[in-house]
């Protein structure tokens, strides 16, 4: 009898212990034992909601249970965080989610979440870098060339931005070539890439999508891209670095997030899982057609790059002295 009560003493022991380990390793074979809940924080259509109706089919199937999208839109994706990151922390409500993410925290007055407490990176989906482009009337050829002039010419140029992201791309532009331009806003980069086409403004940092059918027929003219690596649909856009232009780097990076506190084995099924979707065919052929890079990464290598964009975020907005917003 002793020894009945001493097994069973042991074994609720062990089970106590290993719940409490880090991440919450006693979940690893049971997740997921339900539904899936993965919040979009934009309207149906965004660029952000194709992301995730994308990887919702392929997700579900792979962890056998439904991944369900629901958009929760509003206050340029606070709404949706905000449910994501004060969630039940137990890996069965998901985010998926753009650069905004992380530039939110630097540019607000404050948001209802922690980004560092309350939201946990998961996994990358894929990214695109912005291209810099300007009118052909603008009298340069190279990235380097237009560096010069605007310098040359602080205050006189302008430029289009189609949001807070593109917004933070000129300020770090403003810095890092040390110039000074004036930023004029559009309602998105649709807009704002029509507007470097037709004249309204001499160039514009956005993304690729906003000029993909205009560089082609010469109707912008594209300096660089703003990455480490050409774009597999202008392999001829040399990159900033090749330009010179070292450590300018933005642009779009979609993700998914969960609620900080969140078991890390969860998280880490989910990484995997992405990962094998991107290494789909049909998948990253389709992230390809959308402007994008299919670019897996580990759980830890996303949370490193997670973090690493709060700080710049927030060096940017000090140092370009922006006014925070409400």
């Amino acid at each position: 009898m002793k020894t009945l009560r001493g097994s069973r003493l042991c074994a609720a022991l062990v089970w106590v212990l290993t719940a409490m380990l880090p991440g919450g390793q006693a979940l690893a074979a049971e997740y997921p034992e339900r539904q899936i809940t993965a919040i979009v924080p934009y309207a149906a259509g965004s660029t952000t909601d194709t992301m995730a109706r994308l990887f919702g089919p392929p997700l579900s199937k792979a962890l056998g249970q439904q991944v369900v999208v629901v958009n929760r839109a509003g206050a340029d994706g606070r709404i949706g965080t905000e449910a994501m990151a004060k969630a039940a922390p137990d890996g069965y409500t998901i985010a998926f989610s753009g650069a905004a993410i992380a530039q939110t925290p630097a540019v607000r007055k404050s948001v209802p979440w922690d980004p560092v407490r309350q939201v946990l990176p998961v996994a990358q989906l894929g990214d695109s870098a912005y291209i810099i482009a300007v009118n052909p009337s603008v009298p340069v050829k190279n990235l380097a060339a237009f560096l010069d002039l605007a310098k040359k010419f602080p205050g006189k140029m302008n430029a289009s931005v189609g949001g807070d992201a593109t917004g933070m791309a000129l300020s770090l532009f403003q810095i890092k070539n040390g110039s000074k331009v004036e930023s004029i806003a559009y309602k998105g980069t649709g807009l704002a890439g029509v507007a470097v086409v037709s004249g309204e403004v001499d160039f514009g940092i956005l993304d690729a999508s906003a000029y993909a059918s205009f560089i082609p027929t010469g109707r912008v003219r594209a300096l660089a891209v703003a990455g480490d690596k050409r774009l597999a649909g202008f392999p001829d856009i040399p990159t900033t670095e090749e330009s010179g232009f070292k450590g300018f780097r933005v642009g779009s990076m979609f993700g998914v997030y969960m609620t900080g506190g969140a078991p890390v084995v969860a998280a880490r099924r989910i990484n995997a899982e992405i990962n094998k979707i991107i290494a789909m065919p049909e998948i990253s052929k389709t992230l390809v057609q959308l402007g994008l890079e299919p670019n897996p990464k580990s759980f830890e290598q996303f949370q490193q790059i997670y973090a690493d964009d709060l700080a710049k975020w927030k060096d940017v907005v000090a140092r370009a002295k922006l006014p925070l917003l409400d």
